[in-house]
C-alpha cells in the first residue's frame, strides 16, 4: 500500500512530473523510487545534526533544573531522584550529544534518538511510580514534555517517535497501575492528556517528515532538469560548433574557388552569374538580407573611392570627387541605419505629408531578398510622385506584412507575387469592402495591391480573416497579427482594405489611402550654411577617434573644445571649473559613466548647464525622461557638421526647453 502525493512541477523537457510515491506509514519512499531513500537519510541527518546538538544540551539542562521540584514535592526521596537524573538520565543527553559528532551519526542517529527518547521518559515514569502522591499525580507533564521534545524538536523520523511515544505511554499506564499511588479517576485523566499530546505529537512529526521528503523530492525533480537542460545546452553547442566549422570549411572553399576564378578574365563573367544565382538561392527569411545585401555595396563605394582618393593626391579634383561619392554612400547607410531602427521603435507614429511610392519601393528592395526562388516578385510602381499624409514605418510595416503573406501562401509551389502602386479616383459604392462592407467618399487615392498565386483563402474564413492570432499556417509559421495589424494601420489613416480569394487561384489584397495635393515633400531644401561660434565646449566620446573627429569639427565652427575619451576625466575637469564650458556634449553609451549619468552629475554641480546628448540609437532613451533632466537635444550618429553646427547653435541661444532629435 502507498500513497501518491502529485507534483505541480514540470518534469524535464515538458512532461508530467510523476507523484512522490511514499509508504503511508514508515513514509519510506516506495515503489520505482526506493532507491531515493538512502540519499534521503543522509541529507536528513546531516540537516538534523545542529539541531539535535542543542537539542541534548537543553534536555541535560532542563532534566537537571527540574531536581529543584523534586526537592520540594518530595525532600525524603530526593537524593534517589537526583541518582536518575544526573548519574543516568543527563550523561546518556551528553553521550547523545557526543555521538553526533561521530562519523556512524549519519546511519544510526534515528537509534541514538531513540535511546535519548526512551531514557528521558523512563526516567520521568520511574519518579511517577516510586515517588510519593503528588509526584505520581503531576510529574506525568514531564513525560509530556519529553513527548514534545521527540515529535517535534530533533527531527526524529515519524515512525521512530511514534514507537518510543506508545512504548514510554503503555510504560506509564503499567507503571501507574502497579504503584497503585492514584486514584482510577486522575490516572484515566493523565493518560488522557497524555494520550491526547501523542496523537498531536504524531500528526506533527507526521506532516513534517512527509514536508521534509516533499521538499526533497522535489529538489531531486530540479537536478534532474537541471542535469537535462546542461546535456541539451551541451549537445547544442556541440552542433552550432559543427555546423559553424562546416561553414567555415564551405566558406574556405569558396574563397579558393573565388581566387581561382578570378584569374581568367572569361571565367569572370561566368563566376558573377554563378554568385548571383547563389544569391537568390541562399535569401533567408526575414530582411536582414537585403540590409546585409544594401550594406556592403554602400562600404564598397566607401572602401574604393576612398582607395582611389590616397591614389591619387596630387589631383584635387580627382579626390574631390571620390570623396563626393563617399558622403553619398555614407548619406545613404545614415538613411538606412534611420529606417531599420524607426522600424523597430514601438513609439506612436507621426503622419506627414510623404511620397509613399519612394516608401514601397525600399520595403520591396528589402523583401526581395527573403523570397525563395521559387516565387517571383513583379513590382509596378506607377504612382511615382502620389503624396499620402501618413508615418512611413507605419506604410513600411503594410508592404511587408501584406508581402510575407502573400509568399506564405506560395510557400509550398511557389508561384508570382505582384506589387502596384496606381492612382485611382473613387466614386459612390465603388467599392466593397470585405469581410465587412463598406464605401469610400468620393476622391483621388493611392491605391497599394498585393497578389499572390498561392493556394487562395476558402470562403467560410474570410469572416475571420482579420481577428487577431486567427491563422490557417502551419504551427511555428505565423502568429496571425498580420492581417490585423495592416487594418489597424489602414483605418487609422482613414482608408479601407479590400481582400479577393478565390481558392487555388490566389488571394488579393487592395489598400486604399486619400490622395493628397501639395509641394514636393521629398525636393531637398537648399543647404543652410554653417553657424559658427566662440563658445567653450566639453566633448566626451570613449571612441577616441570619434572624440578627435567631433573636436575638428567645432574647432572648424570656431569654437573651443575640450574632448575627453574618459567620462570620469570629464567629469574631474567640469568640477574643477563649472563655469569655463558654455555647453556639454556627450555620447549615450560609454564605460563606467553613461551619458545620462554623466549629464545628471553635471546639471547637479551647474544647473541649467545646456548638454547635447547624441548616440547610434536616439529611440533608446525616454524623451520625457531627457527633459526632467534637463538635456536640450539629442542628435543622432554619425553626426553631419550641418547638423552638428545647427545643434549647438540652436541650444546655445535658445532658452531652456525640452530635448529635440536632430537628426
Amino acid at each position: 500500500m502507498s500513497t501518491r502525493q502529485d507534483s505541480t512541477t514540470a518534469a524535464p523537457l515538458g512532461k508530467t512530473a510523476p507523484a512522490m510515491v511514499l509508504h503511508p506509514v514508515t513514509l519510506r519512499f516506495a515503489g520505482n523510487q526506493r532507491s531515493l531513500e538512502p540519499p534521503f537519510l543522509t541529507e536528513y541527518a546531516r540537516r538534523a545534526r545542529p539541531q539535535v546538538r542543542l537539542a541534548a544540551l537543553l534536555a541535560t539542562l532542563f532534566y537537571g533544573l527540574f531536581a529543584v521540584l523534586d526537592a520540594i514535592v518530595a525532600p525524603d526521596a530526593a537524593h534517589r531522584l537526583w541518582f536518575v537524573r544526573f548519574a543516568v538520565v543527563c550523561p546518556i543527553f551528553l553521550l547523545v550529544w557526543l555521538f553526533t559528532y561521530s562519523r556512524h551519526f549519519l546511519h544510526y542517529m534515528q537509534a541514538g534518538l531513540a535511546v535519548g527518547v526512551l531514557s528521558g521518559g523512563g526516567g520521568i515514569i520511574y519518579m511517577t511510580a516510586t515517588g510519593n502522591s503528588l509526584m505520581a499525580g503531576t510529574y506525568y507533564a514531564g513525560l509530556m514534555l519529553v513527548l514534545m521534545m521527540a515529535y517535534g524538536f530533533i527531527w526524529a523520523r515519524f515512525i521512530w517517535a511514534t514507537v518510543c511515544g506508545w512504548l514510554l505511554l503503555l510504560t506509564y499506564g503499567g507503571a501507574a497501575a502497579w504503584s497503585n499511588a492514584l486514584p482510577t479517576s486522575i490516572l484515566a485523566g493523565n493518560l488522557f492528556f497524555c494520550t491526547s499530546a501523542n496523537l498531536i505529537g504524531m500528526v506533527v512529526c507526521y506532516a513534517f517528515e512527509f514536508y521534509t521528503r516533499r521538499d526533497y523530492y522535489m529538489r531531486h525533480l530540479l537536478d534532474i532538469q537541471h542535469r537535462e537542460v546542461t546535456a541539451a545546452k551541451s549537445e547544442l553547442e556541440q552542433r552550432v560548433a559543427e555546423r559553424t566549422r562546416l561553414l567555415a570549411l564551405a566558406n574556405e572553399d569558396l574563397r579558393r574557388e573565388i581566387q581561382v576564378q578570378q584569374r581568367l578574365a572569361w571565367e569572370k563573367q561566368v563566376l558573377e552569374g554563378q554568385l548571383r544565382q547563389a544569391q537568390k538561392m541562399e535569401a533567408i527569411g526575414t530582411l536582414a538580407g537585403g540590409i546585409a545585401h544594401d550594406f556592403n555595396n554602400m562600404l564598397a563605394a566607401i572602401m574604393g573611392h576612398t582607395e582611389l582618393a590616397l591614389m591619387a593626391p596630387d589631383n584635387p579634383r580627382e579626390v574631390s570627387f571620390s570623396m563626393e561619392q563617399v558622403l553619398k554612400a555614407s548619406e545613404r547607410a545614415r538613411e538606412l541605419v534611420g529606417q531599420i531602427l524607426s522600424f523597430s521603435r514601438q513609439s506612436e507614429g507621426q503622419h506627414r505629408p510623404l511620397h509613399i511610392g519612394p516608401v514601397v519601393k525600399e520595403a520591396l528592395r528589402l523583401l526581395r531578398a527573403t523570397l525563395p526562388a521559387s516565387i517571383a516578385l513583379e513590382k509596378d510602381i506607377a504612382a511615382r510622385e502620389s503624396m499620402v499624409v501618413a508615418d512611413a514605418t507605419q506604410m513600411h510595416q503594410i508592404v511587408i506584412n501584406l508581402c510575407t503573406n502573400a509568399a506564405h501562401a506560395m510557400a509550398s509551389g511557389g508561384g508570382r507575387l505582384q506589387v502596384t502602386l496606381s492612382d485611382v479616383e473613387i466614386g459612390p459604392h465603388l467599392l466593397t469592402a470585405k469581410p465587412e462592407p463598406s464605401s469610400l467618399p468620393p476622391g483621388k487615392y493611392v491605391c497599394l495591391q498585393v497578389t499572390d498565386t498561392g493556394q487562395g483563402i476558402e470562403e467560410h474564413l474570410m469572416e475571420r480573416i482579420f481577428d487577431p492570432y486567427f491563422t490557417t499556417k502551419e504551427k511555428g509559421v505565423g502568429t496571425g497579427l498580420g492581417l490585423a495589424v495592416v487594418r489597424g494601420i489602414v483605418e487609422h489613416h482613414g482608408g479601407v482594405i479590400d481582400v479577393q480569394s478565390h481558392v487555388g487561384r490566389g488571394t488579393t489584397v487592395r489598400v486604399f489611402l486619400q490622395r493628397i495635393e501639395g509641394a514636393d515633400a521629398g525636393a531637398p531644401g537648399p543647404v543652410a550654411p554653417l553657424n559658427h561660434g566662440h563658445e567653450t565646449i566639453l566633448l566626451v566620446d570613449d571612441e577616441e577617434g570619434l572624440a578627435a573627429l567631433g573636436a575638428k569639427l567645432l574647432t572648424a565652427l570656431g569654437y573651443r573644445v575640450a574632448a575627453f575619451t574618459s567620462p570620469e576625466t570629464a567629469l574631474t575637469a567640469f568640477k574643477a571649473d563649472p563655469d569655463r564650458f558654455d555647453l556639454v556634449i556627450t555620447d549615450m553609451i560609454m564605460p563606467g559613466i553613461d551619458g545620462e549619468a554623466l549629464a545628471r552629475q553635471i546639471l547637479a554641480l551647474r544647473p541649467g548647464t545646456p548638454v547635447i546628448l547624441y548616440s547610434g540609437y536616439t529611440d533608446m532613451v525616454s524623451t520625457a525622461r531627457l527633459e526632467a533632466l534637463g538635456i536640450r537635444a539629442v542628435l543622432r550618429k554619425p553626426i553631419t557638421i550641418h547638423a552638428l553646427s545647427r545643434a549647438v547653435r540652436q541650444v546655445l541661444s535658445a532658452a531652456p526647453a525640452a530635448p529635440g532629435r536632430t537628426d
